[in-house]
């Protein structure tokens, strides 16, 4: 399961989680972490969001708003039932919002590139939105590497469980 920050416009209008730019990026990653095809990845990972509603758009022009507690707040009923019902072997968290979410407060260079124990265990990655420049540090890409071979590794042991 994929948990992403909230609908962009993109999304609001094609009603398909990351479709626009962020999304592609995050197909490219997800390629590079086994999947066969954009099609696989979306086919076996439930995607998410911690608010169900687009925020708006960032008045400066730099990317979206991020989603007001309040919104998150109430949107985690459907998210908490949607984990109930979908009962993931992992979660794969998206951008800051989402690891605080599981993980707490904390540096995404601490978090990203690790899997974190739980029921279940939870795997960073920063946002993939062109707005972010955490990637632009060499460091911060190999961290990325790193956690696209752990989410291959779950991906490999979920394909043994299933056969």
């Amino acid at each position: 399961m994929l948990i992403g920050q909230a609908p962009g416009p993109v999304e609001r209008e094609s009603r398909k989680p990351f479709s626009g730019r962020a999304g592609r990026e995050l197909s490219r990653w997800m390629l590079r972490a086994g999947f066969e095809s954009e099609a696989d990845f979306r086919t076996t990972v439930y995607i998410a969001s911690m608010a169900r509603c687009f925020p708006g758009r960032n008045p400066s022009g730099a990317g979206d708003l991020r989603p007001p507690a309040r919104s998150v707040a109430n949107c985690s009923r459907w998210l908490d039932a949607e984990m109930s019902l979908i009962r993931p072997a992992a979660i794969i968290a998206v951008g800051q919002l989402a690891i605080t979410r599981f993980l707490g407060v904390g540096p995404l260079e601490d978090r990203i590139g690790r899997s974190f124990p739980g029921n279940p265990p939870v795997i960073p990655l920063p946002h993939p939105s062109g707005q972010s420049r955490w990637l632009n540090w060499p460091a911060n890409r190999l961290r990325l590497e790193a956690a696209l071979t752990i989410i291959s590794a779950v991906r490999e042991e979920c394909r043994k469980k299933s056969s």
